[in-house]
């Protein structure tokens, strides 16, 4: 199954950037996730949601 990742603002739970990237596996979004995460400490929230291509 692939991914895409959503961005929310950890504070207004809006949703807040954009990624066109469609990743191929779970674990390849997740470890996209630690990445960002690593980036934005504690400023937004990551959720991978599966898609149908």
């Amino acid at each position: 199954m692939k991914y895409i990742i959503r961005v929310f603002d950890f504070h207004t739970k809006k949703e807040t950037i954009k990624l066109d990237e469609v990743f191929e596996t779970k674990d390849a979004a997740e470890a996209a996730i630690e990445k960002l995460k690593l980036q934005y400490p504690e400023k937004y929230e990551y959720v991978k949601v599966p898609v149908k291509c």
